[in-house]
């Protein structure tokens, strides 16, 4: 089945390595390749960088893009400490500027975006169980939404699971920007102590976990490690720290800020700048607010590790009392092991420093053996979990030293239960260090497959295995779902908290022999294959889908209600897929509300390949007296006795992997009291992630998508509105161009109605009189709404506006208003809420120009987040803005 690629777990210890492009100038596009795709000298180089050190970096923040990938990088590339990035949220409730996904489908493009990043800094990821319901002016909201205890709790675990030397949080001040993050940041304080204290989440305890102090928490106080290198550094002072990551990493070629603007770039759909790094400085400052070195707070530092040792020696720290000289021995060993790969490597090449890194492997295995003898458990724990991740460098950097290469790719990406596949398992070695593979094993499949490993010839080993998908596979998705009662996930127990995705569990594990030493490689099984044409190969990992993936259109259908009318009839379309590689015949039906009926009452099914697409038109009707409510739809798919009730939606971009959003097979029918003019023809221009035609539809109008053409000369007088989406003048390019034909169609008597952009809508006059738009917003969805204009048509015709046509709104009222202005605009409503940090009256959320015998207005209210939402009074008012031209022609 033809499928696009996702990225595997990365397990705490694993190798992220770098690739330096220096040799490109000029050539920018070219110089944006993820560091870890990199396995050779300048992989290599990094990864020794790794072996000496037993530092542990976290950096706790609110969202995806809040990070600092300037210092990650710094610190995981540059001085190879372990790094991780424990976001609180996956950033769901925010807007999209490359696609159609929202909420949890932005989640699950979030979380991929991030570790797109991280292919680039190197960072691990990790996620607390908290939702981004949108932005918010209150520290409080958040804590309440959230749950105080449960998000502190979960930065708890996080750091008695990474057990970091160093956290870095953001800053709790300030009253700009949403809460979100500083309530992060205090959070994430309080857990800084919270985490070595046994009595505070005992649970945790119980659960195998020990207690864990970090020896220093930072705030974020200003300076953007990857910025543009623009401004001067700010001084040194006792408390703060300063770390320039305008250095530049000479194995790499590029500076750390450079490597964090690339990495900062992957976040796409929230429209991060795409612009690389110019040369210079690039501070980064933090705040010492608690440590537990003494005087520590009163030094300048410009590390946020000064006082901290982090060589290997450092591990005999965890003994209490005198250490073991055998011990302290092993350790010095370890480290000139290291001190001398590094050495051949630089003198003579990678292969030069395989004998060294087997002795090292060989001694940091003979070390973890020495731990029996020290007594205190507590001693042997921290020792042995830290080297068992020197081991596993160690095991790494000797693959990249012989140049050993390993795939293991299956001739399928996304499968079905019971399907046969075959896995292939190359082993190539592009050196002289003598190579073999001992043993290979798969796991997650059914089925035995003998990979006989005598058959290595020429470098190069391959094992073909016939595998079978098990009858009781998972599904694909995500692990997390929303709790009802809270803007909080619940995580499935048996995945590591907070990983960005359930691990695969499609697996081969090699055991191989390299120049003497044993090696155990654990790999996901992946599939291959050309995306288009400017992305190149593209892999994911297996992604198990229902044998019958079945969804429905729309996923809310509204019949428009009107006392002592009926009911119109409403279209529900079922597409059903084939995921098997075999014909299917059964039936599609749909589970209705009592009472209601469809037309057919049960649809033929017949698939006959792989891939293959059926879909039923049902025309559903709901009796007449049926009241306003909410009613839900399920559609089934029967087959052989097997009933199936769910689909899946994709997400995947060039940028990320493949990833998989389990869909269940149901659509919402809202029953909503609203009138529409009738007779009308809208013209819309598609802006960004836009569900708003589809509701235009829904209330009885005809919607014409308006094409580049169709704006350039095609006749506009014929439609009753032209709506133009969400940020589509950052979008559409025509529609920047040839805007002023809809100034002029709104002075021949035509209304125009512009949704919400951002602040691109100020590089030009685009509104019929001078306007900017402004960051102002209410995001308290209760926020009183008061009408300016009470007798204005867009209140009256054919609706009328009233109170209740303001409950029910879900996240926001609107945002990105309407700001400075000619004073020819009026507004026709304004909004307040009552969080401090964004006191005052707003206006600027639905304003409205005359324009000669027509009107231009602007929308900020989110009406593009309500109508997917099925909120009845958006689409009262929906229906009155496209009806206005038909309430001016009664006047």
């Amino acid at each position: 089945m033809a499928a696009k690629g996702s990225l595997k777990l990365i397990a705490p210890w694993a190798v992220l390595i770098g690739l330096g492009l220096g040799g490109l100038p000029g050539v920018a596009q070219f110089r944006v390749a993820p560091l870890s795709n990199e396995t050779g000298q300048v992989g290599l180089g990094l990864l020794l960088r790794r072996l000496a050190t037993v530092g542990v970096f976290m950096m706790a923040t609110a969202h995806p893009d809040d990070e600092n990938n300037g210092l990650l990088a710094w610190y995981g590339h540059g001085l190879g400490y372990r790094t991780a990035l424990a976001t609180a949220t996956r950033g769901d409730g925010g807007q999209n500027e490359i696609g159609p996904e929202l909420s949890d489908a932005l989640a699950v493009l979030r979380t991929q975006e991030l570790e797109a990043v991280h292919r680039f800094d190197g960072a691990e990821q990790y996620f607390t169980r908290a939702i981004d319901f949108g932005f918010s002016f209150s520290i409080e909201e958040t804590f309440d939404k959230w749950g105080r205890d449960e998000i502190v709790g979960d930065y708890v675990r996080l750091i008695r699971t990474i057990r970091p030397d160093v956290i870095a949080g953001l800053s709790p001040e300030g009253t700009g920007g949403g809460q979100h993050h500083q309530a992060s940041a205090l959070l994430s304080r309080e857990a800084y102590r919270a985490a070595a204290d046994a009595t505070k989440y005992p649970d945790q305890i119980k659960q195998g976990l020990r207690p864990w102090q970090a020896r220093k928490y930072y705030f974020n106080a200003g300076g953007l490690g990857g910025a543009r290198g623009r401004g001067a550094s700010p001084q040194p002072e006792p408390g703060f720290c300063l770390v320039d990551t305008s250095r530049l990493d000479g194995l790499v070629g590029r500076t750390y800020a450079e490597i964090g603007v690339e990495a900062r770039s992957m976040h796409k759909c929230q429209g991060t700048a795409q612009l690389l790094a110019l040369p210079g400085a690039a501070p980064s400052r933090y705040r010492l607010v608690d440590t537990t070195i003494s005087g520590q707070r009163q030094k300048l530092e410009t590390s946020l590790f000064e006082g901290i040792d982090t060589s290997l020696s450092a591990l005999l720290q965890y003994v209490k009392g005198p250490a073991p000289q055998s011990l302290a021995d092993a350790l010095t060993g370890l480290t000139r092991a290291v001190e001398d790969a590094t050495a051949q490597f630089t003198a003579r090449g990678p292969e030069a420093a395989v004998p060294a890194l087997s002795k090292g492997l060989s001694l940091v295995r003979e070390t973890r053996r020495l731990l029996a003898a020290i007594g205190d458990e507590g001693a042997r724990f921290e020792i042995d979990s830290r080297l068992a991740s020197k081991e596993a460098d160690f095991q790494q950097a000797l693959l990249l030293a012989s140049g050993v290469r390993i795939e293991t790719l299956a001739n399928d990406g996304v499968v079905v239960r019971g399907q046969p596949i075959t896995v292939n398992v190359v082993v190539a070695v592009r050196t002289t260090v003598p190579t073999a593979v001992r043993t290979v094993t798969f796991a997650g499949f059914g089925g035995t497959a003998d990979c006989r490993t005598a058959n290595f010839k020429g470098g190069l080993f391959n094992c073909e295995a016939q595998l079978q998908i098990p009858g009781d596979a998972k599904i694909t998705a995500p692990y997390w779902k929303r709790l009802p009662t809270a803007e909080r996930y619940e995580f499935e127990p048996d995945v590591p908290f907070g990983a960005p995705f359930r691990p695969s569990p499609f697996r081969v594990r090699l055991e191989l022999d390299v120049n003497g030493s044993t090696l155990t490689v654990d790999r996901a099984v992946e599939y291959r294959y050309e995306g288009e044409v400017f992305s190149g190969e593209k892999r994911m990992e297996l992604h198990v889908v229902p044998t019958l993936a079945v969804k429905v259109a729309p996923t809310i259908a509204v019949i428009p209600s009107t006392a002592g009318a009926a009911l119109a009839d409403r279209e529900i379309r079922v597409t059903v897929s084939n995921g098997s590689k075999t014909t299917t015949n059964g039936e599609i039906r749909l589970e209705l509300p009592t009472g209601w009926r469809s037309d057919p009452a049960v649809a033929s099914l017949s698939l006959a390949r792989e891939d293959e697409v059926d879909t039923a038109r049902f025309i559903v009707k709901a009796p007449a007296d049926t009241a306003p409510g909410e009613y839900r739809v399920r559609a089934l798919a029967r087959t052989d006795g097997r009933q199936f009730d769910r689909g899946y939606q994709v997400v995947d971009y060039p940028h990320i992997r493949r990833r998989h959003l389990d869909v269940p097979a149901e659509t919402t029918v809202k029953v909503i009291n609203v009138l529409t003019a009738k007779n009308l023809t809208v013209g819309y221009v598609v802006g960004v992630g836009d569900e708003v035609p589809p509701a235009i539809s829904q209330l009885g109008a005809r919607v014409v998508m308006l094409d580049r053409d169709a704006l350039a000369w095609g006749d506009l007088n014929q439609y009753d509105a032209i709506v133009t989406g969400v940020r589509a003048y950052e979008r559409r390019e025509d529609l920047r161009i040839h805007n002023k034909r809809l100034i002029e169609y709104a002075e021949r008597g035509g209304t125009v109605i512009v949704q919400y952009n951002k602040t691109e809508f100020n590089e030009a006059q685009y509104g019929p009189l001078r306007a900017q738009v402004s960051n102002n917003r209410v995001t308290d969805e209760f926020s009183p709404v008061t009408l300016l204009e009470p007798s204005h048509p867009v209140f009256t015709f054919p609706n009328t506006i009233t109170e209740a046509t303001w409950k029910g709104w879900v996240q926001e009222r609107g945002l990105y208003f309407l700001g400075d202005r000619d004073p020819k605009y009026v507004d026709l409503v304004e909004l307040e809420e009552p969080f401090p940090y964004n006191k005052g009256v707003k206006r600027g959320a639905l304003v409205e120009a005359r324009v000669g015998k027509g009107r231009w207005l602007y929308v900020g209210l989110g009406l593009w987040r309500q109508l997917p939402a099925g909120t009845d009074g958006a689409y009262q008012l929906l229906a009155n803005l496209i009806s206005l031209g038909k309430a001016q022609s009664k006047n």
